[in-house]
């Protein structure tokens, strides 16, 4: 048996012992844009979809009249689109739909933070989201939802900040916390890609 991560591995050893995990990792040095410049900006890259954490965040640009969203990905549903481009916030996003991997590797490179604020369903509480990673591999502070996993391995690597994923108020918190202080931003850049390494 095959799984995709860790926590599915240990599930399935109860089946059959002759299990193995392999991460859907991304390569080392795809995401590294070197000669980064910093904007005034987040991103967030990959699908997106209310269990996403996807409003949350354009609320949370209400409360941050000087910061862009970049936003990469498609809609799954577009009744949702027009949704979030009604909310206030959504004057602040720059929606670039789905690109590619050029495209995603300058928009991490004059980012300030990833987000991954997935909402606490359960297929997410212990999974490994790749964007996670790859933010961390483009040196690319993470702003994630705190669930035990991801906290344990945010923290353990110095790699960003954990926030609850439903209020725009703790990620605009994180969001300022990171704008305003850009050697913080260098060092969990460093130490995240420090990790995935």
């Amino acid at each position: 048996m095959v799984a995709a991560t860790p926590h599915i591995a240990l599930r399935f050893k109860k089946v059959n012992t002759n299990t193995i995990d392999v991460n859907n990792y991304p390569l080392p040095d795809e995401l590294v844009c070197l000669g980064k410049t910093r904007n005034r900006q987040v991103c967030y890259v990959g699908a997106l979809t209310r269990v996403r954490g996807v409003r949350p965040i354009v609320e949370a640009l209400d409360l941050l009249p000087d910061i862009r969203l970049v936003l990469c990905g498609s809609f799954a549903e577009t009744d949702f689109q027009r949704e979030l481009a009604a909310l206030p916030g959504w004057k602040n996003v720059d929606y670039l739909g789905q690109v590619g991997r050029d495209t995603v590797r300058q928009v991490m490179a004059e980012s300030l933070a990833g987000l991954v604020t997935l909402s606490p369903i359960r297929n997410y509480l212990d999974s490994l989201p790749i964007k996670m990673i790859e933010y961390m591999s483009a040196e690319l502070p993470v702003i994630a939802s705190d669930f035990p996993l991801w906290r344990q391995i945010i923290d353990e690597a110095g790699a960003g900040l954990c926030v609850d994923p439903s209020s725009p108020s703790d990620i605009a918190a994180a969001i300022r916390l990171l704008a305003d202080d850009p050697s913080l931003v260098q060092s969990m850049g460093r130490s995240g890609r420090k990790a995935v390494i």
